[in-house]
């Protein structure tokens, strides 16, 4: 009897530590089929106490640098353009009618790598300033050649090397802002930075914010050092030394500054574990509600990851932002709906994105090929559509007129294919496509030489130079997302925003008509 009431015991002890002990662990690192992994409000009391933070490891002497999808078009040539108006009028206005409030509290963060990953970040940015109930500081968006994720202090200064200098401004001394910046260059190891290569513009120049700030305030962060935010909100340091990566309160600003790219992720929901992945520590918004400081700044709100969802009023938050975010940009629109009648009309083609001039994506190109031919061939069997096949391996040589008559009688299919390559037709891994559809066309074919010219006309303040090399690929996303089908690359998040801009657009256009055909 002993021996059998110790084995019991032995038994009944090994369960309730298998219960309380290991069965949580395991489930914590099971996948939440609730967790929806892209970007996002707020209110509970929990005492505001900081995480620990590891050690930072060394300074990288490689930064990772994700460059824009449309680097390549960077050095076509400038023309000398003549001078239009800006989109300026509006920023004016907002400026115009802020006023300072002393009780008003911030957010801010600074952006970097390529442009659609900006875009990321800013979503981020709103849907974290909502849930705080903060203004957001808001950096302009970099177009062009872009800056990789670094630590704070090299975001900070690669972000003032690319801040718009005023002539004759009192505040730089030097003759440049390079000259000024000197010591901090050589410290990081930062070239100065061509401004032929990249163009800097508030993001409500280029997306339409306008939803987003029916339930955020967005302010524009005119310069990036922290003199402004002392001039523009009051906003002052009390001289605490840097402290390195991780978070620290210098006067009224709380700092996180991330030893890594994926540092701090932030959840909608208070628990005393959640599941990281592949990021470094855990905030939640609860914590952060309850800061006081007058100014959160963030390194970095990097990935789609950063703000996992819980709760379904946070995921529609985010669903509804998303949608609104579209592009807003005159010449840009004027010239995309230029180039959709000049392919017969929206609905008349189908879009593709080939994204092929960097990183995994130069390795992936014929995989991507061969994927889109397939999935173009699937779409056209769905819709019982004729496709044109031939054998040999030339390029059939059809123009845009015979490709619209052919349409028209249904024996052709007009595509529009959108890519960062620079003379895809000289490029073997696109034969495939013009093989098999022929009339495929992109944006050197058929945009006119008065829309060409209208992108010439839109100027950088900055610099004075034209801005059509950075407003093409925008161009290229609004035709191709007009099409009655879309197909992208896989992996690409140029090719992500596309989808978005077609559901949208059709979702709208199915709206319109349902209320016209309505009595």
């Amino acid at each position: 009897m002993i021996f059998r009431s110790k084995v019991t015991l032995l038994a009944v002890l090994s369960i309730i530590y298998l219960f309380f002990f290991v069965i949580p662990r395991l489930s914590s690192d099971i996948e939440d089929p609730d967790l929806v992994e892209p970007s996002w409000r707020w209110q509970y009391t929990r005492p505001a106490t900081l995480p620990s933070y590891r050690a930072a490891p060394p300074p990288p002497t490689d930064a990772i640098v994700e460059s824009s999808i449309y680097t390549s078009l960077l050095n076509q040539p400038d023309n000398e353009p003549s001078p239009t108006p800006a989109i300026i009028e509006q920023q004016q206005e907002d400026d115009a009618s802020s006023s300072y409030d002393p009780d008003e509290k911030f957010i801010t963060f600074f952006t970097h790598s390529g442009f659609q990953n900006q875009l990321i970040q800013v979503e981020n940015g709103i849907l974290l300033a909502w849930y705080l109930n903060r203004t957001l500081i808001l950096p302009r968006a970099l177009l062009g050649e872009a800056f990789g994720w670094s630590y704070f202090g090299k975001l900070h200064l690669e972000h003032m090397l690319h801040d718009p200098v005023k002539e004759n401004d009192s505040t730089m001394p030097a003759t440049d802002i390079c000259e000024f910046l000197a010591d901090d260059l050589a410290f990081w190891d930062v070239p100065c930075p061509d401004p032929s290569r990249y163009s800097v513009v508030p993001f409500d120049d280029i997306f339409d914010l306008s939803w987003a700030k029916e339930h955020v305030r967005i302010a524009l962060r005119e310069r990036s050092d922290f003199d402004w935010l002392e001039e523009k909100y009051h906003i002052r340091r009390a001289g605490v030394p840097d402290q390195g990566n991780g978070s620290y309160v210098d006067g009224d600003i709380l700092f996180f500054k991330g030893a890594t790219r994926y540092d701090w992720r932030i959840f909608d929901t208070p628990r005393k574990s959640h599941r990281l992945g592949k990021y470094a520590e855990s905030l939640d918004i609860f914590e952060l509600r309850k800061r006081q400081e007058k100014l959160i700044h963030f390194s970095s709100l990097f990935g789609t990851g950063k703000l996992p969802i819980r709760r379904p009023e946070h995921y529609e938050f985010l669903r509804t932002l998303q949608r609104s975010i579209t592009y807003r940009h005159p010449a840009v629109l004027a010239v995309a709906e230029q180039i959709v009648e000049t392919l017969g009309g929206q609905g008349n083609f189908i879009g593709l994105h080939v994204r092929s001039g960097d990183g995994w994506f130069v390795k992936a190109l014929p995989e991507n090929i061969y994927s889109i031919v397939s999935q173009i061939g699937k779409a056209l069997e769905s819709r019982n559509q004729q496709v044109i096949t031939t054998t040999t391996t030339t390029t059939p040589s059809l123009d845009l007129q015979q490709c619209l008559a052919m349409a028209k009688r249904g024996d052709a299919t007009m595509i529009y294919l959108a890519t960062d390559a620079r003379s895809p037709r000289d490029n073997p891994a696109f034969a495939p496509i013009w093989q098999r559809y022929p009339c495929t066309f992109t944006l050197d074919q058929v945009i006119s030489l008065e829309a060409w010219d209208a992108l010439d006309r839109v100027l950088d303040t900055n610099t004075g130079k034209s801005m059509r090399k950075f407003l093409l690929p925008l161009v290229d996303a609004s035709v191709a997302s007009r099409g009655w089908f879309f197909i992208g690359s896989k992996g690409s998040t140029f090719s992500g925003y596309i989808y978005r801009l077609h559901d949208v657009f059709w979702s709208n256009a199915k709206k319109q008509q349902q209320q016209l055909s309505s009595p």
